[in-house]
């Protein structure tokens, strides 16, 4: 039996991650199986109503939520300091998702059982806005890119399997996918659809439902620019 490679693409973020995952016949470099996955926080404020994020035909959305067995409050020394109090809530969210990422790769691995694994997430994390926000968020993001980091370092001890990490930067990742090393969600989008028949993967995908999926197109073109080195 062929020898297979688990491809992993990863874009992280706390409102909405996006994985992509293909396995990788190893002898005739062809890709045997691909599934998406969209992790997204549970934001409904009025906790009695169940959150439903928007379904997506072909991609896997799973919600996460804040612990209830622990609050940010009863973490914190100061509780009239802001700065704080966003801190440890970061530090928290970055915990509850990454632990859901890291059952997510291990339910995948596991049903497609590879020989290998290759995981490739952008070497550094920054929000697509800017101002007096942006600091407090890139700390959030480099946290929960260090957990999951982590945890893909681990899977070399716990599965026994060679596992490599592959972080282009987000600009090189565009340019890559797109040809343009700055390119905006849209045109990540049309790419998607007109050179990797985007179409097939997601058939009711539309430019209106481009936020449900804008990560996971993120995370398809990390797995595709790994798997191009590997071939």
């Amino acid at each position: 039996m062929d020898k297979t490679t688990l491809i992993i693409g990863l874009d992280l973020s706390f409102s909405s991650t996006g994985l992509t995952f293909f396995k990788l016949n190893n002898q005739t470099k062809q890709v045997e199986k691909i599934c998406f996955y969209r992790l997204v926080l549970d934001r409904e404020i009025n906790k009695i109503k169940k959150y439903t994020p928007e379904e997506i035909q072909n991609l896997n959305t799973l919600v996460y939520k804040m612990p209830t067995n622990i609050s940010v409050y009863d973490l914190l020394l100061d509780k009239d300091d802001v700065n704080n109090t966003e801190q440890v809530e970061a530090t928290l969210k970055a915990m509850i998702c990454s632990k859901k990422i890291a059952q997510i790769i291990s339910e995948v691995y596991n049903e497609y059982a590879c020989d290998d694994i290759v995981v490739s997430i952008e070497n550094y994390i920054m929000p697509s806005f800017s101002g007096q926000n942006q600091l407090k968020t890139v700390s959030g993001l480099i946290t929960l890119q260090g957990f999951v980091r982590e945890y893909v370092i681990k899977l070399s001890l716990g599965f026994k399997k060679d596992i490599k990490l592959y972080t282009p930067t987000p600009s090189a990742n565009k340019k890559f996918f797109t040809g343009n090393g700055k390119a905006e969600k849209l045109e990540m989008l049309q790419v998607f659809l007109n050179n990797y028949d985007g179409n097939k993967l997601f058939p009711t995908v539309t430019e209106s439902s481009l936020h449900a999926i804008n990560d996971v197109i993120d995370s398809f073109s990390l797995a595709v620019n790994a798997y191009s080195k590997i071939i």
